[in-house]
């Protein structure tokens, strides 16, 4: 017979094979191609081929692979599938090296908690729990990226696993989950985020979950895993798709005891220009031009040599003596070769929040200027000209890791900060020197509308962020106020000084 769509399809009369296990054998065609499946009971096979002519009759398409309907595959396909889809999918939607490690860490982790604990049971793992997590990861939802390739599918090509990681997978593929019945409600879906979410070897003191921030993106993640399933009709809608994750309370605002003053930045920095570690002084100019220009790590990594315009380059007549201008254009991100389409270390990527063109003019004050001056004549450049890098046994200029300069950091915080300082935090981060730049800048008087546009902020998120540093005319507004209380007279009666003596009233009576 003819299925609607065209496909060629014959069933052939049941084969009885009592000398085998499974005696009752289902044959059928689907064009050119011959499928079998055996069953222990008749009943099992009859009901096998009423589902198949069933499906022939109402005109569905038949897989050239397994010979059955499509919807049968989409109807069983596991959380494990519809996750390494959706990774691959995405690794090629993007040229983000940290967008790609995202998607598969967290695939990952929703992979494992799909793994179904009675079927696991049943069918032990061949390896422990770290081997198989390492087999998901690294071989599941991690590619190589085909840069030539003309087509998206093509792109993305999964990396060939070897034997004991092969295992892992096929034991993960049979013991996950179906797709359909976490998909079944927004419940279900949320019960295996909160699953994934669990920490399940933690540190004492720390939390038995993740972070907040780490649980929403994971939940991002998964809708978004089911959201391509529906996209592929595997599913019929996202259970997530309009469902709102209610945000933990917290504050946005730096808080102030983090933040070096003036007194502490310089004795910060002075402890990393007068270190006997080579690698501490080489990033003395690092730490300056962050404190001084309110620079994230990323664009301090950037900063070339032909993006400074020095003070006797600048051409306006109104410019104040010394100062020079930093054009920031970019922000060299810290990622593993892995993740990246050419395979290189680290990515160029445009200003956190603007298009890849924009440019940020970021003044840069005398002693910046001279920090600067005197870093390219003690080390010059990297061959694009990058004043920072970190050699090491795979490439001479290597992006500075954070693993690098955090370590500089913790040193210096060691040398020069108070125990009392270090125990409540100060400079705890090398992030907090900009934030330290933004304090100065609000507390000196400088413009809103130019302290956001130096830090590359709207000026919405700097109120947001630095709230607590706007208190410049806190005094001024005082006076303000008690002049014109003054003017419209007493409202309690009471006056500024407190009474010489008060008549207590105990609280029963009051």
């Amino acid at each position: 017979m003819k299925t609607d769509i065209g496909q060629d399809f014959e069933l052939w009369k049941m084969r009885e094979r009592h000398d085998r296990p499974k005696p009752y054998e289902v044959r059928w065609r689907v064009g050119t191609m011959e499928k079998s499946k055996s069953y222990k009971t008749k009943a099992l096979a009859q009901q096998r081929e009423r589902a198949l002519m069933a499906a022939a009759r109402a005109g569905e398409h038949f897989s050239e692979e397994t010979g059955e309907p499509v919807s049968w595959a989409r109807s069983s396909e596991t959380v494990y599938a519809a996750a390494v889809a959706y990774a691959r999918h995405a690794w090629g939607s993007t040229d983000s090296g940290n967008t790609r490690r995202t998607v598969r860490d967290n695939a990952v982790r929703l992979i494992l908690a799909s793994i179904d604990d009675k079927a696991a049971r049943k069918h032990p793992a061949p390896a422990d729990m770290a081997r198989v997590r390492s087999a998901v990861g690294d071989y599941g939802c991690e590619f190589t990226i085909d840069s030539d390739a003309s087509s998206l599918a093509e792109r993305v090509v999964p990396r060939p696993a070897p034997a004991d990681a092969a295992a892992c997978l096929a034991w993960v593929a049979k013991v996950s989950r179906p797709l359909a019945e976490v998909a079944k409600s927004a419940d279900a879906a949320l019960e295996l985020l909160e699953r994934s979410c669990v920490r399940l070897h933690q540190r004492r003191g720390a939390s038995a979950t993740v972070a907040p921030d780490t649980k929403r993106r994971r939940r991002g993640v998964l809708s978004s895993i089911l959201g391509h399933a529906v996209q592929r009709g595997v599913l019929a809608s996202n259970p997530l798709h309009g469902l709102t994750m209610r945000r933990p309370r917290s504050s946005d605002a730096v808080s102030p005891r983090h933040v070096p003053d003036w007194d502490q930045a310089r004795r910060l920095l002075a402890a990393v220009e007068t270190s006997r570690n080579k690698n501490d002084r080489f990033l003395w100019a690092f730490f300056v031009t962050a404190y001084m220009a309110g620079t994230r790590p990323g664009e301090t990594r950037a900063i070339r040599a032909q993006d400074i315009i020095w003070p006797e380059d600048v051409t306006d007549s109104d410019a104040a003596p010394g100062w020079g201008v930093l054009v920031a254009s970019g922000s060299r991100t810290e990622v593993a070769s892995r993740y990246t389409d050419g395979g290189e270390r680290g990515e160029v990527r445009g200003l956190k929040g603007r298009s890849s063109k924009d440019l940020r003019m970021v003044p840069l004050a005398p002693e910046a200027v001279a920090a600067l001056r005197w870093h390219l004549d003690a080390y010059g450049t990297a061959p694009d000209g990058r004043l920072f890098w970190h050699a090491t046994g795979g490439d001479p200029w290597g992006v500075v890791s954070g693993k690098v300069y955090r370590r500089t950091w913790a040193r210096a915080r060691k040398t020069a900060l108070t125990p009392a300082e270090r125990e409540l935090g100060v400079a705890q981060r090398p992030y907090d020197l900009r934030h330290g730049c933004a304090s100065y800048l609000i507390a000196d008087g400088v413009p809103t509308p130019e302290i956001a546009r130096r830090l590359g902020h709207s000026v919405e998120v700097l109120l947001t962020v630095y709230v607590h540093w706007f208190r410049q005319q806190e005094h001024d507004a005082n006076k303000l106020l008690s002049r014109a209380f003054a003017e419209r007279g007493p409202l309690t009666g009471q006056g500024a000084q407190a009474p010489a003596s008060v008549t207590r009233i105990p609280r029963s009576a009051a």
